[in-house]
This record gives C-alpha cells, structure tokens and sequence, in this order.
C-alpha cells in the first residue's frame, strides 16, 4: 500500500489563512475555483484550511467564532467575527511576531501590494516602532519573475546548481507555485530535464529567462516533506514511531510519508 504525503506545514497553513482570510472578510464571499486559482492551492487544501479557520475563537467561543460557510455550489462566505472589531492588546514579542509572519505572508500568491494584510502590517510597524527591527525574507533576484510565470504557465530557461551532485545544469521549467519555507524560497515546476514535477531552490539559480512559450495552467500546492529531497533521492529513509506527545515533530520536519498506526503517529524521514 503506497503511504499518503506528510501533513502540510503548520506553519505554511497559518501563513496562507493570514492571506486568504482578510481578502475574504473584504469581499464577503468569493467561489472556491476562484480562490484556489489565486492562491494556488487544490480546493481540497483550501476547503481544510478553511474548516480548520471556522473552529478558530475566543473562549467563551459563544458568536467568538470565524463565521464561514461553504454551500453546495463551492461559494464561500464569512461573517466578521466580534472579536476582529475591538482593540488588539499585544505584548512586544507578540507584535513582532505577528509582523514576521504577516510579513512572510505577503511574498505568497494572491497577494494584494495595498491590500487588507498590506495595511494592517503597515499600521502595526508604526506601533511597534520603525527603528525597532527590520524585517527581510531576502528575496533571490529570481523570485518575482518566476512567480509572474507560474501564473501564466509561461517556460522558464534556468542555470541550476545542484547540491548533491555540485553540477550545474541548464533546464527548461514551468513554475507552478513559489512559496517560502524556514527561510528559503523555493519554485514547484515541470522540469523538462527530468520529465517530473521537480521542487527547486530559488537561490541556486543563477541565470533565468522566461521565454515566450506558455503551456496548459495546472493548481499546484507547496509541497510536503516529500518534495524537499527530490535532489537527494540515493539518501537513506529513517522511519520513526511517533507517540502522541512526539507528534509535534512531524509539524516540524520535512517528511517523506506519514501514517496512523493506532495511537501512534509512524513518519519516514530522509
């Protein structure tokens, strides 16, 4: 039986719903189809991470909820919670963290430059004051263009340095989706070198250019676990058994493939 993928980070989920829940509270309603193109994400992931965001209050969680509600022709629509109304009391560690994770928030896809998250990270920088951190993801030089290309599904040439092998090779790619992840930007893309849909370090490119031939557009979501080693297939697997209290780790580390096996959580890890 082939095991299923690795949860989708944590991490990645909580930075895609401080995205997708503000441009929806602004809109009030949206489609699925629409909202997965533009956030480019299976509708599947999108409609978890949307449960997930609708079971998400206050205590005593009595009309504390995020109001959601998907109907049976893909239509998603959302009620202000009244939480989201009153003043925000944050400790300083607490706003800087939000700031760090709103601001890796606004490099994803679907992005609006002056939209509802854009402003309200503007507004907390200047609570938190603007000589208090300087926050930059680093973005590679790569990183915009083959963003614009996963939305047109537009053919990339690129100069790659792989790590396993120290070789450099040149490939033609169509980017999918690009996302960011423990400090580092990478590109899902149909690599024509391989025939397989490849996960690519950003930095290691070192030359690019999009060309003028486009193919067919295809939703790709952010890998799991299993993605980040499709450079390091020949390393070994590590399988690991999980108890409940050591689940946390399979939030934390890339995986290659994950299944339940009674109480126990069983991971294979490269």
């Amino acid at each position: 039986m082939k095991a299923r993928p690795g949860p989708r980070p944590l991490n990645d989920r909580i930075r895609r719903l401080l995205v997708i829940l503000p441009w929806l509270m602004e809109r009030r309603r949206a489609t699925l189809t629409e909202m997965s193109e533009r956030f480019q994400m299976s509708e599947k992931d999108l409609i978890t991470d949307l449960e997930q965001a609708a079971t998400c209050g206050l205590p005593p969680f009595i009309d504390e909820f995020v109001d959601l509600f998907i109907d049976d022709d893909g239509v998603v629509e959302v009620g202000v919670p009244r939480f989201f109304t009153r003043p925000l009391r944050l400790t300083a560690p607490e706003g800087f963290a939000l700031l760090a994770a709103g601001k890796a928030a606004l490099a994803m896809p679907g992005v609006e430059a002056d939209g509802p998250l854009a402003r309200a990270l503007a507004k907390l920088e200047v609570v938190l004051g603007e000589d208090g951190m300087v926050l930059d993801l680093g973005q590679p030089p790569a990183t915009a263009d083959l963003a614009a290309a996963a939305e047109t599904a537009s053919v990339v040439k690129i100069v790659y340095w792989s790590a396993s092998s120290d070789e450099i090779t040149e490939r033609l790619v169509t980017p999918r989706a690009v996302f960011a992840d423990r400090g580092r930007w990478y590109v899902v893309a149909d690599d024509d070198r391989s025939g397989e849909e490849r996960t690519f370090r950003i930095d290691r490119i070192t030359e690019w250019q999009v060309t003028a031939t486009s193919v067919a557009a295809r939703v790709v979501s952010p890998p799991t676990g299993q993605a980040w080693f499709d450079e390091l297939s020949d390393l070994g697997t590590v399988t690991l058994r999980l108890r409940p209290a050591g689940r946390w780790a399979a939030e934390q580390y890339p995986l290659r493939s994950t299944r339940a096996d009674g109480d126990d959580l069983v991971v294979d890890m490269a």
